[in-house]
């Protein structure tokens, strides 16, 4: 059976993704990949969990549903915000929109594993 990281670094391999964290909906980091200072991966979790959580009070205020994936693009990257079942959120950081599509594939293909080797599934 894979590990976190292992599973995490399949989106290492998509062209232009740097580093990817898995945390907790409460923000504390489980696990990271990638080329990045510890900091960095904390901010991702931290600020990752935010994010989330505000789009889906948002959702709710709209009755447009649940969150199924939250996108920040900037001038100089792409952050993808996805959750992984109730308790976790994967958030993975890119050079551009391009890898945006593999990106979502790589999760949608991995989330039961990741739920396994979280424990919840």
């Amino acid at each position: 059976m894979a590990s976190l990281r292992e599973a995490l670094s399949r989106l290492l391999v998509i062209p232009g993704v740097r580093a990817a964290a898995l945390a907790g909906r409460e923000g504390l980091l489980i696990e990271t990949a990638g080329r990045a200072d510890h900091r960095l991966y904390e901010a991702l979790a931290a600020l990752g969990a935010s994010v989330l959580s505000s789009a889906d009070a948002l959702g709710q205020e709209a009755s447009a549903g649940a969150t199924v994936a939250t996108i920040l693009e900037y001038d100089g990257a792409l952050v993808s915000i996805d959750p992984a079942g109730e308790f976790a959120i994967v958030i993975t950081l890119a050079e551009n929109a391009s890898s945006l599509a593999r990106v979502r594939h790589t999760l949608a293909s991995s989330q039961e594993e990741l739920l396994r080797l979280l424990d919840l599934r």
